[in-house]
């Protein structure tokens, strides 16, 4: 028995790069990132054969509470004036109708992202947990042998599957200890500087010799020259530690995530699959659940 979760956000962008571009009938409206994300659930579905199913969405993909603090936060992403518009936003409206018409259920919380929805879920639910994502982030939530995440890697069709083993593998760490590494790393796609003059491989050394963040900054044999980078950039450090970790918090709305054996509204699914001639994935993801053991 297990509960799926799908990063929508990081799915769609993804499926956007992957598929040529697709237009509706109306031949406006940008549908690659629709069909590429349909197709994505369905073999997701096929694959994972998931007992419930939840897709999470940003409510604000840069909330207040993380810039207040920590001003530089996802600042690259801000589309400055004269700047294309996001082609992909719009997309993720779409596939958000399609879900609500087949009647999966969609997971948000108000003025979060989606990793702070999954972080809320994770956290109330019990029982074996995947999540979907390209976000690393997401590798905060790892708990082993419950909740794992499925790091998409190329597509959907080939997945890292990361447990505390992956982690404590793939970063020389403990496996519960990654958010610890990549506050002090950083993450220039996030707006994250980390701690300047400390890189991927003593980050790694500090937090496995002193076990967390909170270990490192109380060591008392730390060398001069790790304390004063870590002094320059205390600031940083303490805007992180409360910015950086998904919200467990967070005030996630869904639904029970069961799997619908019929769409909940099939006249709608049809006008939507008309209107944006989406019927072939559509039609996938019907049958991947209908593959299901009832």
């Amino acid at each position: 028995m297990t509960l799926l979760l799908l990063d929508a956000s990081s799915l769609a962008y993804r499926a956007y790069h992957a598929i040529p571009e697709l237009t509706a009938p109306d031949g406006k409206t940008k549908t690659n990132a629709v069909h590429g994300f349909l197709n994505f659930l369905a073999r997701l579905i096929t694959d994972r054969m998931p007992s419930r199913l939840m897709v999470a969405l940003d409510d604000d993909w840069r909330p207040a509470f993380r810039v207040d603090v920590l001003p530089t936060y996802k600042t690259h992403r801000v589309a400055e004036a004269g700047e294309s518009k996001d082609e992909v936003e719009p997309q993720i409206e779409i596939v958000c109708e399609v879900l609500e018409a087949m009647g999966i259920a969609i997971a948000s919380a108000k003025g979060y992202e989606a990793e702070d929805a999954i972080a809320a879920i994770v956290t109330r639910e019990s029982g074996r947990m995947e999540i979907v994502t390209g976000d690393r982030d997401l590798f905060a939530l790892v708990r082993d042998p419950e909740v794992r995440v499925l790091y998409t890697l190329r597509g959907v069709s080939e997945l890292a599957v990361v447990d505390e083993g992956y982690v404590a593998k793939t970063y020389g760490i403990p496996g519960d200890r990654y958010l610890d590494y990549a506050i002090l790393r950083g993450d220039p796609s996030d707006g994250l500087p980390g701690v300047r003059g400390i890189g991927e491989k003593s980050a790694a050394e500090l937090v496995r010799r002193y076990g967390s963040l909170e270990g490192i900054l109380a060591a008392k044999d730390l060398s001069p020259s790790i304390r004063a980078k870590l002094a320059v950039s205390g600031d940083y450090l303490d805007a992180a530690r409360r910015v950086v970790a998904p919200q467990r918090d967070s005030p996630v709305e869904v639904g029970d995530g069961n799997l619908p054996r019929r769409a909940r509204h099939p006249d709608q699914l049809k006008a939507l699959a008309d209107r944006y001639r989406i019927g072939s994935p559509i039609d996938r993801v019907l049958k991947a659940i209908g593959t299901l053991p009832a």
